[in-house]
């Protein structure tokens, strides 16, 4: 077996050189979507051209979508998601925020003498004061 030999062309590298990283950026991850469409498909065990009909599109077209070039509308997107059951887009929902107020009411029975007793006793830093009857008043 032979080994491929190395190329360098300055033509290329001058090419090369004129791609920002922007550029490249998109490039990428243009192929690697097309290599996920191309994975769901096969998982499927479906061909080009069935995908094709389940969209309504020339095999011709899903080709081009497989090259690594094209760039998508995103009703493409969410169609082809929807035929190959595979996630290609992330939308993130944005959390709102939410208050609730609310009031807590808690009752409790009590021994009223020892209450009585608890209030009536001395003590340095409270303040205590009956609202209402006070059970050991009448």
């Amino acid at each position: 077996m032979s080994k491929a030999e190395l190329y360098n062309s300055p033509i290329l590298d001058e090419i090369f050189a004129e791609i920002t990283p922007e550029e490249l950026e998109k490039t990428q991850k243009r192929m690697l979507l097309a290599a996920r469409i191309d994975d769901a498909i096969k998982a499927k065990g479906w061909k080009k051209r069935d995908l094709a009909m389940k969209m309504k599109k020339q095999p011709s077209v899903i080709t081009k979508w497989l090259s690594g070039t094209h760039n998508f509308e995103s009703d493409t997107l969410f169609e082809l998601e929807y035929h190959l059951g595979i996630k290609l887009v992330q939308v993130e929902e944005k959390q709102e925020e939410q208050i609730s107020h609310f009031q807590v009411n808690v009752t409790q029975k009590i021994n009223t003498k020892e209450c009585t007793e608890f209030v009536n006793e001395p003590k340095t830093g409270y303040y205590a004061k009956w609202v209402g009857n006070n059970p050991g008043s009448s």
